[in-house]
């Protein structure tokens, strides 16, 4: 396993990492997160992602229970949830003070913990005044209940001014994003936040490396398979059927369907000449982005954990060929921005990220 810092800290995590992102309240359900944090613990990840919106603090209920059942050493993981929504209540939702101060407090309680490594605010919040926000933020840092905090799915204008707000006020700063990355979604980390690399060292929590599950070889024809993710009318992460629809229709709508099945029978060849499954091909790829400081996997099945985990093994041998290959495969590189001192477009991003490893 590889560590990597999170961000411009000295916290330092594995470069993959448990996401617990199971909606059922199941006796199933919860001994396949604990047993796949266990399995995830001996190979090496120190990192367990949760959120407050899942299931309703379900998922943090599980993930708590695990930890405490399986003996893990406090100082030997590294935790973080995410706020949101905890219920229906008018002031059960997103960014205000009273929710942060009363959200992590329910949170600690269901992980049966007396802190989390990493608070994140789970996704913007336009009505709430940002500095009210970030003074929370801060407030539970001091407290000791949270040691880091970060932003998911936020713009990095709203990174930007969040960071600058906690500069002027001398507050604790936000370190991390978690946002979506991977071989479909590419701009947004490789373009927008490229200023929060360059100029903050802002650190990433990558989620959905393999686009919603269509990067793992299973719909490479076209076609969604009995018992598969978007043949069901609620997807295991609590997908209703409208959003598995949009989804789906976002690659395989009928005019875009000829496209994405050749990108993805171009990137199974790839990863069959490699000695690799097309799952771990696209975990490899994402990871080899140094902006990436830990790449989240989900698992509905244990078989899942071990496999998956092998990415790292592809990883250590990526090379600038097999880039180039992918690369002309997938024929999406984010549009360069242009560098108005030399009138020439800037190095692509993912190209700086990669030449760290290279």
């Amino acid at each position: 396993m590889e560590y990597r810092y999170l961000g411009n800290s000295g916290l330092r995590v594995s470069v993959f990492s448990f996401g617990n992102w199971l909606n059922s309240n199941t006796q199933e359900s919860y001994e396949i997160t604990r047993d796949a944090i266990k399995l995830c613990f001996e190979n090496g990840v120190n990192f367990f992602d949760t959120a407050e919106i899942y299931g309703y603090g379900e998922a943090e209920t599980q993930m708590g229970r695990a930890f405490k059942e399986l003996g893990l050493k406090r100082e030997e993981i590294v935790v973080s949830t995410k706020i949101l929504r905890s219920g229906k209540g008018v002031n059960d939702t997103f960014l205000s003070r009273k929710h942060i101060m009363e959200a992590i407090n329910a949170q600690l309680k269901r992980l049966q913990l007396d802190y989390v490594d990493v608070l994140f605010c789970h996704r913007p919040d336009y009505d709430t005044p940002l500095e009210e926000t970030c003074r929370a933020m801060h407030s539970v840092i001091e407290q000791g209940k949270a040691f880091y905090w970060g932003t998911s799915e936020w713009t990095a204008d709203r990174i930007t001014k969040a960071l600058e707000i906690c500069e002027k006020l001398s507050l604790h700063k936000p370190i991390v994003e978690q946002p979506q990355y991977s071989m479909f979604v590419r701009s947004k980390f490789e373009n927008e936040y490229r200023f929060l690399f360059q100029e903050y060292k802002y650190g990433t929590t990558i989620w959905s490396p393999l686009a919603g599950g269509l990067l793992t070889g299973k719909y490479n024809e076209g076609v969604i398979p009995d018992g598969s993710r978007y043949d069901q009318k609620v997807g295991t992460m609590g997908d209703s059927r409208s959003f598995l629809d949009a989804s789906w229709n976002q690659y395989m709508g009928p005019d875009k369907i000829e496209k994405t099945t050749k990108v993805l029978k171009g990137l199974e060849a790839i990863a069959k000449d490699l000695g690799f499954t097309q799952a771990q091909l696209a975990q490899a790829w994402a990871i080899a982005n140094k902006d990436v400081s830990t790449c989240i996997l989900g698992f509905t099945r244990l078989s899942q954990v071990e496999e998956n985990l092998k990415a790292i093994e592809l990883y250590q041998k990526w090379t600038p060929e097999i880039e180039k290959r992918i690369t002309e495969v997938l024929g999406n590189d984010p549009e360069a921005i242009m560098d108005w001192r030399t009138w020439a477009p800037l190095t692509n991003r993912r190209q700086l990220a990669l030449s760290a490893k290279q």
